[in-house]
């Protein structure tokens, strides 16, 4: 397969989404997002999307209205980083600090 037939997660949801007929506005309006967001996705433009959950997530929800399954579009989709738990010596006892207070705490 050459590198010209080998379709992106975006182009994937574009041609299912023109085969459906159905305007990117009005598959904006059916999942409550902005048609940007659908048009960054469409585009494969995730530095406009929040994160990588948030696109597979809106993948995922085009998919399930568009009726294709989303495990060809998803496996060519950036993965998520797994969370990871920091151990913190102070555990519930560590003092409060709020971001946005400047000032030193004086006792």
């Amino acid at each position: 397969m050459t590198d010209a037939l080998v379709l992106t997660a975006g182009s994937l949801l574009r041609q299912a989404r023109e085969a459906a007929g159905m305007d990117v506005a009005v598959l904006a309006s059916a999942l409550k997002v902005p048609a940007g967001k659908l048009q960054a996705l469409e585009a494969d433009d995730f530095t406009a999307l929040p994160d990588a959950v948030f696109a597979r997530a809106l993948a995922c929800s085009v998919c399930r209205v568009l009726k294709i399954d989303a495990a060809p579009v998803l496996e060519r989709l950036p993965q998520g980083q797994v969370p990871r738990l920091v151990s913190d010596a102070d555990g519930i006892n560590a003092t409060f600090k709020d971001p946005q207070d400047k000032r030193p705490l004086s006792w």
